[in-house]
């Protein structure tokens, strides 16, 4: 992996947190949230 590679993939992930974290803040369910963006209920728990 090169280290653009790497920092698309984080920038990615830290896109899916955002996502993550105004889904849950606009009400929708974990297992909603978590389905859409492949976290799991632990991690999307952590941002609420």
């Amino acid at each position: 992996m090169t280290y653009s590679d790497k920092l698309r993939q984080e920038g990615r992930q830290e896109g899916i947190l955002e996502t993550a974290k105004n889904l849950i803040k606009q009400g929708f369910s974990l297992e909603s949230i978590a389905k859409a963006t492949g976290l799991s209920k632990g991690e999307l728990a952590q941002l609420a």
